[in-house]
């Protein structure tokens, strides 16, 4: 939960997440749309589906019981490099340093580490790899955590208060507020798309999105293609469209603007009708969740 979140947004998801399914067989057993549900508003929802196929191969192949070893662990769905290295080291006392940000900047400023990317990652592992331990490896990893976090802060550094310091290749050349170099940020490419809130009184039409890619398995009010400009709707049939607002969401890799048109229907025959104040028992994506504050006042029958 906590890649590319905070702290304080995963508190409440992660109790709300163990007091459902306080071990690894019960999420193994619970449904797609139920772990979606839990998990909507805390974006990047890669990391449940990958917890889920997770949880159902610790469950099914190791009965129940986490790999206790990196080589193991690496192998499952949604585990990086990272993920690995913290639990083997921490949980399993194996010799291998997690490197996290807070580790990376570390490093990087301790040894004067001046490359960048690709060369950067192999300079920093190199290191990592001598301090290695075969009983205290899990110790270390959280002490450069800790102080990443508290001291070698990413913006103005709190060297002065630093035990490091005079050790510290960064510090002793100025470079404290530098180092580590960072690839150039590349603007995001901007996406436009038509969403098409369809009612009928107090219930809206939603449907499933497809099992793979942007958003996968969630549920949404139907929408467009996602193009790079932007081009009229393409209405999903003929009836009295409103244009009644424009949500934009910020992705990993672009942004988007969602034109939303809103209709009325008389009568209902098909597709996933769902009362409105029911909607949050579906796993709706943060977007979809912006565009219920132009719909707050359903029409009741």
């Amino acid at each position: 939960m906590l890649q590319q979140t905070t702290v304080a947004t995963v508190k409440g998801y992660f109790a709300k997440f163990l007091g459902r399914w306080p071990s690894i067989k019960y999420l193994a057993a619970s449904s797609h749309d139920e772990l979606m549900q839990c998990w909507q508003g805390l974006g990047y929802y890669s990391r449940a589906r990958n917890l889920h196929k997770t949880a159902k191969i610790i469950t099914d192949q190791f009965n129940g019981i986490i790999p206790d070893s990196y080589q193991e662990l690496i192998k499952l769905p949604g585990i990086g490099h990272y993920t690995a290295a913290a639990v083997a080291a921490i949980a399993f006392k194996e010799p291998i340093i997690a490197i996290d940000t807070n580790v990376n900047r570390v490093l990087c400023r301790l040894f004067g580490i001046s490359s960048i990317g690709k060369n950067q990652k192999l300079q920093v592992q190199e290191i990592a790899d001598q301090f290695a331990h075969p009983k205290y490896s899990g110790n270390l990893s959280q002490a450069l955590m800790d102080l990443g976090s508290d001291l070698c802060k990413s913006k103005t550094p709190r060297c002065s208060e630093c035990f490091l310091k005079t050790d510290c290749l960064a510090y002793l050349n100025n470079l404290q507020n530098i180092l580590p170099y960072k690839p150039k940020k590349q603007d995001r490419p901007k996406r436009y798309g038509h969403s098409f809130v369809i009612r009928h009184g107090n219930q809206l039409l939603i449907e499933k999105r497809p099992d793979k890619g942007l958003l996968a398995g969630l549920y949404q009010f139907p929408t467009s293609e996602l193009l790079n400009a932007q081009v009229a709707p393409e209405f999903p049939f003929q009836s009295l469209w409103q244009p009644i607002g424009t949500v934009r969401h910020i992705f990993t890799h672009f942004e988007l603007e969602l034109t939303l048109w809103e209709t009325f229907l008389p009568d209902v025959n098909q597709g996933v009708w769902v009362e409105f104040e029911n909607l949050g028992n579906y796993g709706l994506p943060t977007m979809y969740k912006k565009a219920l504050a132009y719909i707050k006042n359903p029409v009741l029958d």
